[in-house]
């Protein structure tokens, strides 16, 4: 703003007068920033009621259905045994429970040790005096982890190997003893502590860990069972098992793979049959049928965003291009082709308008053109803006839409660099390389530099040779448009058409059945197949032998190929428990079985095999010398229960059996004597308090909104302007707004009609078998005009409720239903809350004037706040032009003082005066 200095030769307050010349522009301005202001915390306050209406919406939402108040509560005959929760689609009625087993976790008492031992005794000092000792520790899973200890090693050394190897450990220096378990129950989880040569075994001996247990000694086993004197037949054995292992492994993945095709062949030849039926029935040509096939296999979103060439090739959004424009690709067997679709907008003056992101429309002249939320005889949305001289200039503007081939070719923009220890360097838009490292950099020449924010290089920062680093091109797409392409059409345009031309045939039902059909169709002809194609039950061959049997046009065909599967499925069933046994039985093989047989690492790993065969056998052979009488093993094992005469297990102790959440605690024995009954029934206190919850949410809204709708008036209080709140104290301003926004919605036409439809939904009566209900007759009402306190006359209370002064001392009869027929009182409740529902969802519709989800005018109120931005812009310029004006003239005027005065003066030089 221009720094004046007025009044120097007239003596004239210049600035005074002029404000008081322009004081007309100036109230206008203001009045209508008033007005703007006065807009924006009437938004604000419908925002923050409209969260709470949504809010009420949703909770409503779910009480309109029935699972809702399906609330049970469970009591248990015994609850020292078991612990019994009730989900909401638990059975009511009584059960039994036998508790058969508690799961546990895994447990090893070491022998007592010498009362010397401390977690830096080493076990030379324990009496092992052998070699590398090698200890494995085994997982209830079949997992192995191989420990190694030596003379040299402290029993705190092996505590923490055995801490690593998965297991909880701990030395105890006032028994003496060695403790470790399994760091969870269960059976999977459970652990044995094996030799994996003789010197493991001593060693284990020597610490008092070893335990001649059956789960011991199966480990010892599973390694035995393969051992032979003559090492020659020995390693044969292993060789012949890995093999059988290996062809067992093949067969159960072939069997498997197989009844995984099989079984959902059976979905996939009805949807596939009836799919092809309603596409024969639905009078379409086969160009049209296809169109119609991937049209309704893709999601409503993919539709929208893509479209299809008339001959049903579907293109996909692919970026855009250097102006903006939308880029489809399509991939024709490896082939990209690109269709380029360029918008424009025409106004009914036929002058082309720009789209802005906020949704206006700006056009050659710069004037910006906002939404009335009318539209033309066309359909056309209308858009208005206010020219200089105050009108209201009016056109309609719809888009045109036009698709060209184009070519996208990749361009070099730049290099990535990366630096030995992995660090990236990627070229910012300003010169500097970003690095993965959190630094930007600068290259000087053959050298990556630090630099600060400035790209300033910082002293004694990071440096990295260029020659240190690997390249790569970093390029990006660009797009030459071509030749217009015909026959282009958004896909949900498509299938629009395809739908209208066959209105009578593609009904909604028709359309329903078709998608759902098409879907499973899709879903099984994708889904990856883990057979090779050539086999007999690949997907491929499936999706064959079945679209071959269809094309004879015998519904029967097709059922007689899919009557062959039971029978294959049968047979392949029995071979995966034959498979699978021969697995377990030779589980640890495993690793081996998995290794390529030619490498070098697959002959060493056979070599330790071979001898911890020979080591297991030499430990059977002399357990006695390596059995320590005073260790204790406690096996981890799975909790096991059983329900109405069904057994279950569980690694843990809970368990989870159609609604019910069972936790096991002590063994109760087998048989119906031993059972205690778990009680299902409907939790009646619940379903009391779910209705209370409700009606309390839906008066502390109601209310609410009648207190805004009674609000006191605030006439004669307007926003403030900076110089008069100046003039006040920050409380008196405070003060001063606080009864403006108070009084916004005061008699406001969109909050009555938001308060009339819900204290309507809440009075309706709901029909039931016949009868009518009200509210009131489950004693919940409101207190009325004369007995309410002020603006809570549409409340709701509850006759008995102790936590309500008002009625407490009333007749409980809504308990006293739920009790005797909580079916009447759920099924009000349902029906209740779906019409109250209904009606706010109705109300939140999306329109001209509203978004989704929105009970007040929010898209008139933003158009209006936009109106107001323009119109103030155009009072400021005119006040601005304004005071122009008149300091001009007063300047001029002042010039012409000061030429008057230096002439009067001259004067009266001349003659001496």
């Amino acid at each position: 703003m221009p720094i004046r200095i007025t009044g120097l030769t007239s003596g004239l307050d210049t600035e005074a007068i002029i404000s008081a010349l322009v004081s007309s522009y100036n109230y206008k301005t203001n009045k209508y920033k008033k007005a703007q202001t006065k807009l924006s915390w009437k938004q604000d306050a419908w925002k923050t009621l409209n969260t709470k209406i949504y809010s009420l919406y949703s909770s409503v939402g779910s009480m309109k259905l029935s699972t809702a108040y399906n609330l049970k509560s469970t009591t248990v005959s015994d609850s020292t045994k078991a612990t019994v929760k009730a989900g909401n689609n638990a059975p009511t009625g009584t059960q039994q429970l036998n508790i058969l087993k508690v799961a546990q976790a895994g447990y090893l008492t070491g022998a007592q040790l010498s009362s010397k031992t401390t977690t830096s005794t080493t076990l030379a000092e324990l009496g092992y005096t052998g070699g590398d000792a090698k200890i494995n520790l085994t997982k209830g899973d079949g997992t192995t982890k191989e420990i190694t200890v030596t003379q040299g090693s402290t029993v705190g050394d092996v505590i923490a190997s055995l801490k690593d190897a998965g297991v909880s450990a701990n030395f105890d220096e006032t028994n003496h003893r060695i403790f470790i378990s399994s760091k969870d129950t269960g059976k999977d989880n459970d652990f044995t502590l094996t030799g994996g040569n003789t010197e493991g075994a001593r060693a284990l001996y020597q610490m008092g860990l070893a335990v001649g247990s059956d789960a011991t000694n199966a480990t010892y086993k599973s390694y035995t069972q393969y051992y032979d004197a003559n090492d020659t037949k020995l390693e044969q054995n292993v060789v012949k098992a890995i093999q059988k292992y290996q062809d067992a492994q093949k067969a159960y993945k072939t069997a498997s793979g197989q009844n995984a095709n099989l079984s959902s062949a059976y979905g996939y030849a009805t949807a596939y049959t009836e799919m092809m039926d309603a596409l024969k029935n639905s009078g379409l040509s086969d160009d049209d049928q296809k169109k119609l096939k991937t049209l309704l296999g893709m999601s409503a979103t993919q539709r929208v965003n893509s479209v299809m060439d008339a001959a049903g090739n579907v293109y996909t959004e692919a970026g855009k291009d250097a102006d903006g424009n939308t880029i489809y690709a399509y991939d024709n067997n490896g082939t990209k082709q690109y269709i380029q679709k360029v918008v424009t907008y025409q106004g009914s003056d036929n002058l082309t308008y720009t789209a802005n992101d906020d949704g206006t429309y700006t056009d050659k002249d710069g004037h910006v053109w906002t939404a009335t939320g009318d539209k033309d005889d066309d359909g056309n949305a209308k858009y208005s803006y206010i020219s200089d001289d105050g009108t209201t200039q009016t056109i309609s503007i719809k888009e045109n839409v036009a698709y060209y081939n184009a070519t996208g070719t990749s361009h070099k923009i730049g290099d990535k660099y990366t630096d030995k220890n992995g660090v990236v360097y990627t070229p910012n838009d300003n010169g500097t390389y970003a690095g993965t490292d959190g630094k930007n950099y600068i290259l000087d020449g053959t050298t990556f530099k630090e630099v600060d924010s400035d790209k300033n290089v910082v002293s004694g920062g990071k440096t990295v040779a260029v020659s240190d680093c690997t390249t790569e091109d970093i390029t990006e797409m660009k797009y030459t448009q071509g030749t217009a392409a015909t026959g282009i059409e958004r896909s949900a345009d498509v299938l629009s058409k395809i739908r209208e031309d066959k209105k009578d045939t593609l009904t909604d039902e028709v359309v329903s059945k078709l998608t759902s059909n098409i879907e499973k169709v899709n879903v099984y002809e994708s889904a990856e197949d883990s057979l090779a194609a050539d086999d007999e039950y690949s997907r491929k061959n499936i999706i064959d032998s079945i679209q071959q049997a269809y094309q004879t046009g015998k519904a029967s065909d097709v059922t007689k190929v899919t009557n062959k599967y039971a029978e294959v499925i049968t047979k392949n069933q029995t071979t995966m428990t034959t498979a699978q046994k021969t697995m377990d039985d030779n589980s640890v093989l495993a690793d081996l079985a998995a290794m390529d047989s030619t490498s070098s690492d697959y002959t060493t790993a056979l070599t330790a095999f071979v001898k911890k065969v020979q080591n297991s056998k030499e430990i059977m052979d002399q357990s006695s010398q390596y059995t320590n009488s005073g260790a204790k093993k406690i096996d981890g094992c799975d909790s096991e229960i059983k329900l109405n005469g069904i057994t279950y297990t569980s690694s843990l102790n809970t368990y989870s059996i159609n609604g019910l959440s069972i936790t096991a605690m002590q063994a109760t024995g087998d048989g119906d004597t031993n059972a205690i009954t778990v009680t299902t029934a409907t939790d009646t206190q619940a379903i009391y308090d779910k209705i209370k919850s409700f009606l309390t949410q839906y008066n502390s809204l109601i209310n609410e909104m009648t207190s805004l709708y009674n609000a006191d008036t605030a006439k004669g209080y307007e926003p403030l302007t900076d110089d008069e709140k100046s003039a006040m104290s920050d409380s008196e301003v405070e003060k001063w707004e606080e009864k403006i926004k108070s009084s916004l919605l005061r008699r406001d036409d969109s909050l009555e009609s938001v308060m009339n439809l819900m204290t309507n939904a809440m009075s309706q009566p709901v029909t039931i078998d016949g009868k009518k209900y009200y509210l009131s007759s489950f004693g919940i009402k409101t207190l009325g005009f004369l007995n309410a306190p002020e603006n809570q006359q549409n409340a709701y209370h509850i006759d008995g409720d102790e936590d309500d002064t008002a009625t407490s001392g009333n007749e409980d009869k809504l308990m006293a239903m739920i009790n005797s027929d909580p079916d009447t009182v759920v099924s009000f409740m349902q029906q209740l809350t779906t019409n109250l529902y209904d009606a706010i969802g109705t109300k939140m519709k999306s329109s001209t004037l509203s978004s989704i989800y929105k009970v007040y005018n929010d898209k008139e109120m933003a158009s209006e706040y936009s109106d107001y931005t323009t119109t103030i812009k155009k009072w400021e310029q005119k006040l601005q032009d304004q005071e122009d004006a008149y300091y001009k003239k007063f300047s001029a005027m002042e010039t012409a003082l000061s030429k008057l005065q230096s002439q009067t003066s001259s004067l009266s030089n001349l003659f001496g005066s």
